[in-house]
Formats: structure tokens, sequence, C-alpha cells
């Protein structure tokens, strides 16, 4: 796919057992695996359904496994000089997590952080251009910002990507326009108010969701592939949600 600057365009996850979380994958989304260490320069696997590429998987780096992270999926905003766009994230009031670096001849890739504590990469294409298929069973739908300071995160990504924010169709929720996204739907994201429940220990995070046929289904086979269930099915204005957790503690929604 052709992305425009300031959309999401990819997702991978960095966990801790490569060889679970690709077991589950497969098993819940009927992904095929290709190893693309050679590619990427590092260990690195790439999910496909039924031929075309829908997303990413790394080994978590011991240090952060010592440091009591846990495996998580990341966001990728695509843009096309990633160099300029961490400039304008400093002056945002954002942070450079990650310098901006070359990764091999696929791309070039910076993490970054939202003044309100929400981390995402972002992704220069050169060989890599992000997932081939977006918004059916199986693939990448919708990410969306579960953040305490709302009122410092929406003028950042303003600023940052030139999104622009509308009121969703429940009280508080924002969702974000990308102007130059094609088609006559210009939805990007979406972004709300951290849950009252969710301790405070817990960062802002961009919460990845995947497209599903049947939630329920879907439901019951990540539990009989070893996963857990954090939020359980729900019917949403948008659709049936529920979230998930992987084998390995890798948190993620499916959406029908």
């Amino acid at each position: 796919m052709d992305y425009p600057d300031g959309m999401f365009g990819w997702v991978d996850t960095f966990t801790s057992d490569t060889h679970k979380a690709q077991a589950f994958y497969e098993g819940l989304f009927g992904w095929e695996t290709y190893d693309r260490t050679d590619q990427m320069g590092a260990h690195y696997l790439q999910f496909f359904l039924d031929g075309q590429l829908v997303a990413g998987m790394s080994e978590m780096p011991p240090e952060m496994a010592a440091e009591g992270l846990l495996p998580q999926w990341v966001s990728y905003v695509i843009v096309h000089d990633v160099d300029a766009a961490c400039e304008r994230t400093r002056a945002a009031g954002g942070q450079v997590m990650l310098a901006a670096m070359d990764v091999t001849d696929q791309g070039r890739l910076a993490n970054v952080m939202d003044p309100s504590g929400g981390m995402f990469g972002l992704w220069q294409p050169y060989a890599h251009t992000g997932a081939d298929v977006f918004n059916e069973p199986g693939a990448l739908t919708w990410n969306e910002l579960q953040t305490r300071d709302l009122a410092a995160a929406l003028p950042f990504y303003e600023q940052v990507f030139g999104w622009e924010w509308t009121d969703g169709s429940t009280p508080g929720y924002k969702i974000g326009l990308l102007p130059g996204k094609p088609g006559d739907d210009k939805a990007n994201c979406g972004a709300e108010d951290m849950p009252a429940n969710v301790p405070e220990e817990v960062p802002a995070v961009w919460q990845v969701y995947f497209s599903v046929s049947d939630v329920a289904g879907t439901v019951e086979d990540a539990l009989a592939l070893g996963g857990k269930v954090f939020v359980k099915a729900t019917e949403t204005p948008t659709g049936m949600v529920a979230g998930i957790l992987d084998p390995n503690g890798g948190r993620f929604f499916v959406v029908s």
C-alpha cells in the first residue's frame, strides 16, 4: 500500500518467546510466518495473511526483560522523513526514545513518546512500505491511544502529523482525522481517557486492534491456544470488541 504521511501503516510486537507467540498468532489469525533476519539485520519475523504482509515480531532484548517490561505491540506512523518527524516531536514536547536509524535497505526507524507518555514508532519506507492489507479479517484495523492527559496528547499529534480531532460516537472519545488519507473516510485513529480501573503505574499506551469476522469465536480460539481475555466481548457503537493477551502477555484487541 502507498501510505500518506501521518497514517498508521505497520505494527509489530516484541515478545519474550517468539516460538510460543508464533504458534499462537498462526493459530488465531491463520498467519504464515517468515524469518526476515537477513533482510532486517536482526532476528525478525514477519506475518503474512494469504500471501500479504500484515505484521512483524522480534524477541525482547534481555535488558528490557530484566527491567520487567512486558511484551507489547507497537504501532508505527508512516512518514517520509523520520528525522524531520523527530524534530517536530521534540518541538511539540515529545521525546525521541530511539534515535532515527536505518534498518538495512528496508526503511528508517525511530521510537518516540508523546507528552502524555504514549510511545509509538515512526517508519520511513524504503523496501518495506508497511502492511499490504488493512481493515480485513486477520489484519490491522485500528489504533487507539489511552492516556491520562488528553489535553497534552491531542495538540502534540496535531503539530507533528497534522491530525484533526473530532468527537466520536461515545462521550469523551476522540477520532483523529488525517486530511491526506485517500478516500472519503479520513479516520486514522482514536484516543480516550485511560479507564479508571487501570492501575496508576500503567503508562499511556497505543492499543492495536485486529479485524476478525467473529469476536466470540476468536476469543474461544485464543483461550484454547493459551491466551487470556482481559476485556470480555462487548458490544460497542462500532461493533463487537474483546481484549486478548497472548501467551507471553502481549495485549491487543479484536473487533468485528
